[in-house]
């Protein structure tokens, strides 16, 4: 008994270690706001200014020039594209060296990154770029690490999920604080990230211990071992079941394999060939004859890349210039007052999580979609009104469209897919997404060449691509109603439409899986005897 308790006080202490993690590391780079603050007080850049250029932003504090900024604005661009451009190879690594080894490197990356950031100087040593590139990886190293943590206590599997999703933008809080202790007690910037990477260092050696003792319980066999429960894997072929747990069977690949495989064998077998498979069991063979190759092949996917690529890259744009925004508004009167508004509520994502589990699992999928461009809309509109009191309003509103955009893309991406691929394809957008979201940097250059710093022309444009993607949306909904009448035609000869597309979502389906484990067949309760 001592021993289940010392283990289960270890899986406990891992958890909290990992979620610690996710807050400190794992979004800090989109706390760009006060870090640029922190840069412009230290004149970094201001070599590239021109004399007689706009500079002095008054009570000591520097406005950065066109040159300045778009060279600070470049650091923050790229490290924004590493972020969802490592995501694929990151899981990869992930999946080949276990969590252990991949919290050793990302605690190598991040220390290195801050005590880079620490020492840097635009005039003597410029690394700046690779500071905060190392920063982004590293971040991304310690979210996907994250993720196998789940599995060490399963019966809050999800919650912990949800909290990695959280604390991910949480983080972006991590320099606005550093920025504060600066503000109070006059620390310089090296002190303040050197201070932080000894505080980084002792974390990530504390959660690869807890890593290195634990990592067996998160092994595909643990995970296999649960009583009373009969999986698929192990019903017999051409053994008979009952209605019931061909129902179960039904459902089990409908969460593995996704919707859209259903769609697949529904075109070319009819309801009663499809009944006859799932009563003997060899559903999986056919379902598995859909490879991830075709699943890139078709319209679902194209639109939910398109989608994405759209608002990653408006993501960027609003995350990275935002201060420049507020600036033009008058936030330098008002000691950037709005710009740390900006980033207090940027991290209060989480307060969303119960309004995007309504719309997703009571709504439907459909008008998740909608709703979460409807948003997008709102904000941009937002952002060119140029009254500065009303952009604590716009501040909300994108915290809320962020929250919506990713739980969204993740929850289409399992739903149509499966669980299967669900890595590589959230994989492969994401990295489709971080290069259309280097338009970002020229979008921002050109406002400032073209229009000397006003950026209205930029979002007028950012607002028009949100717009367009109504018809898109539109006509995804009318291939979603057509799909899911003829999923609901198969899952009548069962007797139930539970399982439509746009009822109830299995749970956890929002959230992405460690690519670490294969994923085992969901469990399917045992049938009753068979009357004789």
């Amino acid at each position: 008994m001592a021993t289940g308790a010392k283990v289960a006080t270890t899986h406990v202490a891992l958890v909290v270690v990992v979620l610690l993690s996710d807050l400190l590391f794992t979004g800090i780079v989109f706390g760009w706001a006060p870090m640029l603050l922190l840069l412009l007080e230290d004149e970094q850049f201001h070599e590239l200014c021109v004399d007689g250029e706009p500079g002095d932003g008054g009570d000591g504090l520097l406005a950065p020039c066109a040159a300045q900024e778009n060279r600070l604005n470049l650091i923050f661009a790229l490290a924004a594209v590493t972020t969802n451009a490592a995501s694929l190879p990151v899981g990869v690594f992930l999946d080949r060296c276990g969590p252990t080894v991949t919290t050793v490197v990302a605690g190598v990356v991040e220390v290195s990154a801050l005590l880079l950031l620490a020492v840097a100087d635009s005039r003597e040593f410029d690394v700046f770029v690779p500071a905060y590139i190392l920063l982004a990886l590293g971040g991304c190293l310690t979210m996907m690490a994250s993720y196998p943590a789940s599995f060490v206590v399963p019966q809050h599997q999800t919650a912990v999920l949800a909290a990695i999703s959280c604390l991910f933008d949480g983080s972006s809080v991590v320099f606005l604080v550093l920025y504060s202790l600066r503000s109070v007690f006059r620390l310089p910037r090296r002190a303040l990230l050197i201070g932080f990477a000894v505080l980084a260092a002792g974390v990530y050696a504390l959660l690869t211990v807890l890593w290195y003792l634990t990592e067996h319980v998160v092994r595909r066999d643990d995970a296999r071992e649960t009583v009373g429960l009969l999986l698929e894997k192990e019903i017999p072929r051409n053994s008979p079941v009952s209605d019931k747990a061909a129902k179960q069977l039904l459902k089990t690949h409908y969460v593995d394999y996704g919707t859209l495989n259903e769609e697949m064998l529904s075109k070319s077998m009819d309801a009663d060939e499809i009944h006859a498979l799932y009563r003997s069991g060899v559903i999986e063979t056919k379902l598995n004859d859909m490879s991830i190759r075709h699943q890139l092949r078709t319209f679902e996917f194209a639109f939910l890349l398109c989608f994405a690529s759209v608002h990653v890259f408006r993501t960027s744009l609003y995350i990275g210039s935002a201060s420049k925004v507020l600036l033009n508004y008058g936030d330098g009167d008002r000691d950037f007052l709005y710009t740390k508004i900006f980033s207090l509520i940027l991290p209060l994502g989480f307060v969303f999580v119960p309004a995007i589990d309504y719309v997703v699992e009571r709504r439907g999928l459909t008008l998740s979609l909608l709703l979460t461009n409807a948003i997008g809309v709102l904000y941009n509109a937002l952002v060119l009104v140029p009254v500065l009191p009303l952009q604590c309003a716009t501040f909300a509103v994108f915290t809320g469209f962020r929250a919506f955009l990713y739980a969204v893309l993740s929850a289409f991406t399992a739903k149509t897919f499966g669980l299967r691929n669900l890595g590589t394809l959230l994989g492969i957008v994401f990295s489709v997404g971080s290069v259309v979201s280097l338009l970002e940097y020229p979008a921002v250059s050109l406002s400032n060449s073209l229009a000397h710093g006003d950026l209205s022309t930029t979002y007028w444009l950012s607002l028009a691509l949100c717009v367009a993607l109504f018809p898109l949306a539109e006509l995804y909904r009318q291939r979603e109603r057509t799909r899911a009448k003829r999923h609901r035609q198969l899952l009548a000869r069962f007797g139930s439409s539970v399982l439509s597309p746009d009822a109830e979502r299995p749970a956890a389906l929002s959230y992405r899986r460690s690519p670490c484990l294969s994923d085992p067949p969901l469990p399917v309760s045992q049938p009753k005897p068979l009357q004789q």
